[in-house]
């Protein structure tokens, strides 16, 4: 094989990689087919795993300055989604560490989204090593591709490695500390709502219903329509009949089509969510201050029962995974 031809095939495995892992090629305009360099900076390297733009003069301080380079590779993740795909992410990272030994390291556009709602989060942003160099050549996106230390695992947008997280639940829920605020926020709506219906010691019961993009999603991606009403009232009485002094909690995305199709004279029921801007935080707050748990899908609902630890029905959706993980934890339960 020629210098040339070399230089062409080089080129060619890091635009591959590029691709696999999400990140728009446009990004990296020094990788063309006549410059067979794979290595960049992971300053530079941070920017293309973001959707949206981040500073570039970060503040270095001394710690960060002296902070050697990792001596093995790396874990990290593409930015995707919102909160709840972010929250998977960075989970994700956060326990393929853990599994493989490596240093983890999360972009700032991600840390910046989940230090709203989330305190004393242990992964740093990859600003601390902003000065080493990444081979790409040596980017690998997932624990099954692994198989050198030497190889950094970036983990893709929207991942959610739910089969190696459910591993360390404890120690995960430990990670995702509510801001001080927030748990304050939770406390409240429940206690006025627990005063609203009179009762010392309820047994809150969360509903999430996810609507809106998630319609679409449902269809295009799986041939699968949203949950129907039946579901959710049939999930609701399963707990009704299960536990005493019930109050269902009903967030959504959508609390306007909730308080038209959910109603019911038999249940105490809650609509907590609103419009203010920081319904995702709030929400997912209450999720997780409440005893027990119905979602229908998605990444949001399903973490919001994670942090919970109570007992969940999940919507059955065939091969999705907060249906899949309903197979293996022992109190989560399926129903159609």
């Amino acid at each position: 094989m020629s210098h040339v031809q070399q230089h062409v095939l080089a080129s060619a495995i890091v635009l591959a990689l590029l691709v696999v892992l999400g990140i728009h090629v446009f990004l990296f305009p020094m990788y063309t087919l006549t410059s067979p360099t794979r290595h960049t900076k992971i300053s530079v390297y941070e920017q293309a795993l973001c959707r949206t733009t981040i500073k570039s003069n970060v503040r270095v301080t001394a710690e960060w300055r002296n902070n050697p380079c990792p001596k093995y590779g790396i874990v990290s993740a593409a930015q995707g989604g919102r909160l709840g795909n972010q929250i998977w992410e960075y989970a994700s990272v956060w326990a393929t560490a853990r599994r493989t030994g490596l240093e983890p390291f999360m972009p700032r556009c991600i840390l910046k989204t989940l230090e709203e709602h989330f305190e004393n989060l242990s992964i740093p942003p990859l600003s601390y090593i902003g000065k080493c160099i990444l081979d790409l050549g040596q980017v690998v996106n997932s624990l099954s591709q692994w198989n050198s230390t030497e190889q950094n695992i970036i983990i893709p947008r929207h991942a959610a490695y739910w089969s190696l997280i459910l591993v360390w639940l404890d120690d995960v829920r430990r990670e995702f500390t509510f801001k001080p605020s927030l748990r304050l926020y939770a406390e409240k709506v429940l206690r006025h709502v627990a005063e609203r219906f009179n009762l010392s010691s309820p047994t809150y019961v969360s509903v999430h219903v996810r609507r809106t993009d998630y319609i679409d999603y449902l269809w295009q991606k799986m041939k699968t329509r949203p949950a129907p009403v039946s579901y959710y009232l049939s999930a609701m009485n399963y707990f009704a009949d299960k536990y005493s002094d019930v109050i269902f909690i009903i967030t959504s995305d959508n609390i306007t089509w909730c308080k038209y199709n959910l109603r019911s004279a038999r249940y105490r029921i809650s609509y907590v969510s609103d419009n203010d801007g920081k319904g995702p935080g709030k929400d997912l707050a209450i999720l997780a201050a409440c005893n027990h748990s119905i979602i229908d899908y998605g990444t949001y609902g399903s973490f919001g029962a994670i942090l919970a630890a109570g007992e969940t029905v999940v919507y059955n959706v065939t091969a999705y995974f907060s249906t899949l993980m309903a197979d293996v934890l022992p109190n989560w339960k399926i129903m159609s």
